[in-house]
């Protein structure tokens, strides 16, 4: 089959050397290793002509085929031969005794190249509750700034403009910067690059392909979200903590091509990369091709009870890879939104949910009391030990006193039963949530209240609650395996 050849080089954008890939029907060009340089290779698509520039060639001096889109036919035939038959002479060379199917096939389960100290994949500090910026208009800028103030240090949003407005987004951001509220190192920012947005429908000329709608995507967003107002300063240093892609394309060949061609923003411009609105099937053909350098550390989907029973099986997916592939420690993600309003026929009714509201303390002093307690018992446990003859039972094996009382009116909760389901939520189940509320006082209280919950499962009367209410939540929504 005739292959064009696509080089990134046409692009005005800067991009590191990609690895080229192969997407055809022949059975022998699907067995083609991966090649070091800046090529895609896919089959004749019907695609808009670019606007070329100067012919340049990649590292292999193998001609960039749409740099010859213009020349006359013959020469183009020409090119595309010469092209093709140097692709093949390459990889017959590289496929002679250096990697075996098996082994591309495996790409997925080796976890040496990905652990440690990867330049592809750094450690990000994301908080467990990000400020989400859907829908929010023309108060964007007020809201971001008013809950990075209130103790929000994660921000989502996305280069979407029906739905976000990611440039207002920024500007909440430098605005908390330049007031001294924080640093852009204490912040976590991530956003979104939308397949179909309607800026490239409106304008397809302008983007005639995926990879020229991801860069022109990037780079809006590296401007709309600079932390610093001088233009000199945003060229040097801004960054994206996390790129996700809002969605998967409807084949998964164009969702490969976007996603490499995210991936040579990684690390320098964009820090990792992720992806939303998810199946797993879908996601286990991207992570699984060879040509994914850069294994998505975010998955962000619906956690709802409709949405495949809590995504049980994504969650489980994101367990096993920090279980495996990231030995033990937390890199893979899972983002959870419309946790409150996609369960309303949930978190209201469960008794265990009532039951963790009113078990909490409603301030943090007596949350300090019960850890100052806490630490007294087991102060005067140790010293009982080795005595022969023990004492009377003290209170770390009782029920908890004050509140608990399933029988207690909404009056006497400790937090609110939306806080509640919020912990066993993020606590429990290890999902990072999207919080979007508009309400100050709201922003303020979730935050404390996820803090104070923290605190108190870990005191001796805290955790009996907790492992009673966690265990009916569990039966509830599912809980992978660690």
């Amino acid at each position: 089959m005739a292959l064009r050849l696509k080089s990134l080089c046409c692009f005005p954008v800067p991009l590191p050397p990609v690895r080229a890939f192969v997407s055809t029907s022949s059975a022998t060009t699907k067995l083609l290793p991966l090649l070091p340089y800046r090529l895609f290779v896919r089959p004749s698509p019907n695609r808009p002509r670019l606007s070329l520039h100067q012919h340049q060639t990649n590292t292999n001096a193998i001609p960039c085929y749409h740099c010859s889109l213009n020349k006359p036919a013959t020469q183009v035939r020409e090119a595309r031969s010469t092209s093709s038959a140097a692709f093949s002479r390459i990889a017959t060379r590289q496929l002679r005794g250096t990697r075996s199917t098996s082994i591309m096939a495996s790409a997925d389960a080796s976890t040496d190249s990905l652990a440690g100290s990867d330049p592809l994949h750094p450690k990000i500090n994301m908080p467990r509750m990000v400020y989400g910026t859907a829908w929010k208009k023309n108060r964007t800028a007020d809201l971001v700034y008013q809950a990075i103030k209130e103790g929000f240090r994660g921000i989502d949003t996305a280069a979407m403009k029906r739905h976000y407005s990611e440039e207002l987004t920024g500007e909440g951001i430098r605005r908390a910067i330049k007031d001294g509220i924080v640093t852009r190192e204490e912040l976590y920012i991530q956003t979104k690059y939308t397949p179909h947005d309607d800026a490239f429908l409106a304008e397809p000329a302008l983007y005639p392909t995926i990879t020229s709608q991801v860069l022109a995507s990037v780079a809006s967003s590296l401007r709309n979200l600079a932390h610093a107002n001088s233009p000199e300063a945003q060229e040097d240093t801004s960054y994206i903590d996390c790129l996700i892609m809002h969605s998967p394309f409807p084949d998964p060949v164009s969702t490969l091509e976007a996603w490499t061609a995210l991936q040579s923003f990684v690390p320098h411009r964009i820090r990792s990369l992720g992806i939303s609105n998810i199946t797993l099937p879908e996601l286990q053909y991207l992570v699984a091709d060879p040509r994914v350098t850069v294994y998505p550390t975010v998955i962000q989907n619906r956690f709802r009870r409709a949405e495949r029973r809590w995504d049980y099986e994504l969650r489980r997916w994101c367990a096993n890879q920090n279980s495996t592939r990231w030995r033990g420690e937390k890199r893979t993600r899972y983002q959870g939104f419309w946790t409150l309003t996609g369960n309303r026929g949930d978190w209201p009714t469960q008794k265990f949910v009532r039951e963790l509201a009113a078990a909490v303390p409603k301030t943090a002093q007596e949350v300090e009391a019960l850890e100052a307690e806490g630490a007294a018992a087991a102060r005067t446990e140790a010293q009982k030990e080795g005595e022969q003859e023990g004492g009377e039972d003290n209170l770390v094996d009782g029920e908890p006193a004050g509140p608990g009382d399933l029988e207690s009116g909404d009056g006497e909760l400790g937090i609110s039963l939306e806080a509640a389901w919020y912990a066993l939520t993020i606590l429990g189940a290890d999902v990072v949530v999207l919080n979007g509320t508009t309400s100050q006082q709201h922003m303020r209280d979730d935050l404390d209240c996820l803090e104070r919950v923290d605190r108190w499962r870990k005191t001796p009367q805290g955790k009996k609650v907790w492992d009673r209410c966690f265990e009916g939540f569990k039966a509830l929504v599912g809980m992978p395996p660690s």
